[in-house]
């Protein structure tokens, strides 16, 4: 099969040859980046001195005066401690020499009144065509073969929403302040519909887009799946409808034992969810939405991939697949972007690949491995035998 054949099939279980792969370096996937806006001017605003452009990687940056200032010449200002602020105005803390994107800070959004006049300085422009060159000039290099994806380089409506207030101030406003939060989620949605359809019309022409919004903690989800019907389903199932109507799928990033909220998703039409922790959510929980859903998975960066041994590593591909997949498909290999964060072993990267190859090709799984008894019961750091060779 072709790349995008591959991972269609997959998420349609059409029986894929093999698990597509989602790494930002190989794999079938090419993941069209879209970028900050060169109009965007961080640190202009009236109230943002001192606050630096929240990216990862170079920047152009059209800096203010208060930047001009030799300790902050060139990137020394990475080095210190420091805030950071992104197309949505949300809040950064930098630790300095961060390694990874660092924390949610102080809420931005502190007044409800003040919404209106904060949508107006701090909404980003989906229309802005300098966000496509980099995903345009990538894709006019490789061949037409990879399934195209669109990443963004913000969040989903959750994140933003709780970065804007504050996470405990969400929460609460979906009690006290259901009506404003609605906004905020519903304009974050949009914004994900207009990039999708800017795409089209900058010549993408993606097969599908990422979402990156965490939606739990480690033992469950921020709220019940009620709460998150009544909240989320017109951002949510409107982005996922208008990309269904584009002929994209949507695929989920999401954090947290959120197994809970998996009938709203799958009843709203979500393709395909991808966790980095899929033990966090637990084989067993996760088992009754297995073929009703595409599931992206790394080796379970808290414990096994981090901390595991490669023979721990390769095995752990097999029970992914048998787990969160079906031999009709519905699995895929996600490689986690920046392992360096998590301080991977390098061997476990390698071990990741290698069990991939042994165990990633349909066609030489043995056809009893698929009805072979799983666990009940899984220890998060301990990685059970394979099936028997023979029945």
């Amino acid at each position: 099969m072709l790349p995008f054949e591959r991972v269609k099939a997959a998420i349609y279980f059409k029986k894929p040859d093999k698990v597509p792969i989602f790494n930002l370096i190989s794999g079938d996937v090419l993941p069209l980046l879209i970028t900050t806006g060169k109009n965007w001017k961080p640190g202009w605003n009236e109230g943002e001195e001192g606050l630096f452009p929240h990216v990862r990687g170079s920047f152009n940056w059209d800096r203010p005066e208060w930047a001009k200032r030799p300790e902050f010449e060139g990137n020394k200002w990475r080095t210190l401690p420091h805030e950071e602020i992104d197309e949505w105005g949300c809040i950064w803390n930098m630790k300095g020499n961060d390694e990874n994107m660092g924390h949610p800070g102080r809420a931005a959004l502190l007044d409800w009144g003040d919404l209106d006049d904060y949508i107006a300085k701090n909404t980003p422009d989906a229309n802005d065509q300098s966000r496509y060159t980099i995903a345009q000039d990538l894709k006019s290099k490789m061949n037409n073969n990879h399934y195209l994806m669109l990443v963004l380089p913000t969040f989903g409506p959750s994140q933003i929403a709780a970065a804007l207030r504050g996470f405990n101030q969400y929460l609460i406003d979906h009690k006290k302040h259901p009506q404003e939060l609605k906004k905020v989620l519903d304009l974050v949605a949009e914004y994900h519909i207009d990039i999708m359809k800017n795409s089209f019309k900058n010549g993408l022409n993606p097969h599908s887009i990422l979402v990156v919004d965490d939606l739990g903690e480690q033992k469950g989800p921020f709220f019940s799946a009620k709460t998150f019907r009544k909240h989320y389903e017109s951002s949510y199932r409107y982005m996922i409808e208008e990309a269904h109507n584009l002929g994209m799928e949507v695929h989920l990033h999401c954090c947290g034992k959120i197994d809970p909220l998996l009938p709203v998703l799958i009843d709203w039409g979500l393709d395909a969810i991808e966790l980095d922790s899929p033990r966090m959510s637990g084989y067993s929980d996760l088992s009754p939405y297995r073929g009703k859903i595409m599931f992206w998975a790394c080796v379970n960066i808290q414990s096994i991939y981090t901390l595991g041994t490669p023979d721990e590593v390769e095995r752990e591909v097999w029970h992914m697949m048998r787990n969160l997949g079906t031999k009709e498909g519905g699995f895929g290999a996600y490689f986690y972007p920046t392992p360096n964060d998590l301080k991977t072993p390098r061997h476990n990267i390698k071990a990741f690949e290698r069990g991939l190859k042994k165990y990633g090709d349909y066609s030489k799984i043995p056809p009893h491995w698929w009805d072979y008894p799983v666990q009940e019961n899984w220890d998060y750091f301990t990685v059970p035998d394979l099936p028997p060779i023979e029945e």
